[in-house]
């Protein structure tokens, strides 16, 4: 992550809120979101960023410029990370506007700075 930053922080053409940086943890968030960037928060089910350990960060950090996905690679990985991801939210308290924003708004307006990105609500 740190030469990640390095390089992007380096490039003036780089529009850090056109940019998101993912599987951040407990030791690279603060970083990636200081610098301006978004921090994508890739949730397994033991290892790296578990949803529990998600929600660990969005207490410290708050849920601006943050994002959710799923693993799906080598290693364990869990489809249903992300909803586990919100009943954590809930069980800790937290409003449904916070878990809304992060799990939708947050993505939402972060894809729609793309020309190419329609969604089409169904």
């Amino acid at each position: 992550t740190r030469m990640i930053l390095d390089m992007l922080t380096a490039d003036a053409r780089v529009d850090r809120s056109r940019v998101v940086i993912d599987h951040v943890e407990e030791h690279t968030i603060r970083p990636v979101l200081e610098a301006g960037f978004w921090a994508g928060m890739t949730l397994y089910p033991v290892s790296k960023c578990t949803p529990s350990r998600a929600v660990d960060m969005v207490e410290l950090y708050g849920p601006e410029r943050l994002l959710v996905n799923s693993a799906g690679d080598w290693g364990p990985s869990k489809p249903t990370a992300v909803p586990d991801f919100i009943l954590e939210m809930r069980k800790r308290g937290h409003a449904e506007a916070a878990i809304r924003r992060i799990v939708y708004d947050n993505p939402m307006t972060f894809f729609s700075q793309s020309r190419g990105f329609r969604f089409v609500a169904r």
